[in-house]
């Protein structure tokens, strides 16, 4: 652009804006105009401004507010772990209270003196092959073997094995466990015998003509010296004719076994002046263990000829002299 364009330029950007300023010196609109303009614009950078602020300063507390929750969570979760914690204890002491205070309830002999135990663990290693569990204290706390073990409910059985500190229990439920015991309405006495676990017991020598019914408790008759009487056993459920003049009777134990985890030990008072009591353990003789059938054959046993001879002769002179001894009487005669 030369010089004379630059000129000409101005002087129409000169004559533009003395028309406009005389213009907006008459009607004003010019001032209107540029108020409503800049008020616009100064309006649109503040909201602008105001905006970006709001949210740097909204974005800032939602920041902090979130780490202050984050950690409120973190403790407000540490408090509902610790009271979960403390409410399963406060449930497992308050199932522990109530089955101590129903041990403690037990109706005894005085003389019997009662000993708390807790289970350990169920058909532990070597005694996987009986129906036991294993006891937290042994023959050093009064755990003897032969101790009879009852729950709240009845009879769980006796001690089988005792070490000094640990003890194995045989439950009535085992096959080789046997307890005597009667009805309690009938009196009528036999054996139980257990038959495996999870399964009915069964009460043995009973005659047929003895009257005892289904539904009837079954106590400790103390005849086999070794539980005190009275303790209750477990319940009939069937009574059906047998072998050999007598009852097949199947009786369920009234303790339930697989929720055991207190006992008590009942200490006889009067052990060292009693005989021996029955065995812990008596396996039925179809059930002694026996891994391969043996089939028994009986031998002719072998005759000896010498001897056979011997006989034959002894006879032989025997029959000579007992005619000789004719002939000389017939002679004399």
């Amino acid at each position: 652009m030369n010089a004379r364009r630059l000129i000409v330029v101005i002087v129409l950007f000169f004559l533009l804006f003395l028309g406009v300023y005389t213009w907006n010196e008459r009607t004003g609109k010019m001032d209107t105009i540029s108020t409503s303009v800049g008020l616009e614009v100064t309006g649109f950078v503040l909201r602008s401004v105001t905006f970006i602020q709001s949210s740097i300063t909204s974005f800032w507390e939602n920041y902090l507010y979130l780490v202050n929750t984050q950690a409120e969570n973190n403790v407000l979760r540490k408090e509902i772990s610790q009271l979960k914690r403390d409410l399963a204890i406060a449930k497992e002491d308050s199932a522990e209270l109530y089955r101590l205070r129903n041990l403690i309830n037990i109706e005894y002999k005085p003389e019997w003196k009662t000993v708390g135990v807790r289970i350990l663990a169920w058909r532990l290693g070597a005694n996987d092959f009986f129906d036991s569990f294993l006891l937290s204290k042994g023959f050093f706390s009064g755990a003897k073997v032969g101790t009879p073990i009852i729950d709240a409910r009845g009879l769980v059985g006796r001690v089988l094995k005792a070490g000094p500190y640990t003890s194995v229990a045989l439950l009535l439920t085992d096959s080789g466990s046997s307890v005597a015991v009667l009805s309690e309405k009938g009196r009528v006495s036999g054996i139980l015998q257990g038959n495996g676990h999870n399964k009915l017991l069964s009460m043995r020598f009973v005659k047929q003509n003895e009257k005892i019914a289904v539904g009837e408790l079954l106590l400790t008759s103390g005849l086999d010296l070794s539980f005190p009487k009275g303790i209750p056993v477990g319940k009939v459920v069937s009574v059906k004719y047998g072998k050999n003049s007598m009852l097949d009777i199947q009786v369920e134990a009234l303790v339930t076994f697989d929720k055991l985890e207190e006992v008590l030990l009942l200490q006889n008072p009067f052990e060292h002046i009693l005989p021996e009591g029955s065995p812990v353990y008596s396996p039925r003789p179809n059930q002694i263990f026996s891994p391969i059938p043996i089939e028994l054959t009986v031998e002719e046993t072998p005759k000896d000829e010498n001897i056979e001879k011997a006989f034959k002769e002894q006879s032989e002179s025997l029959d000579e002299k007992n005619t000789v001894n004719e002939e000389n009487q017939a002679n004399g005669a």
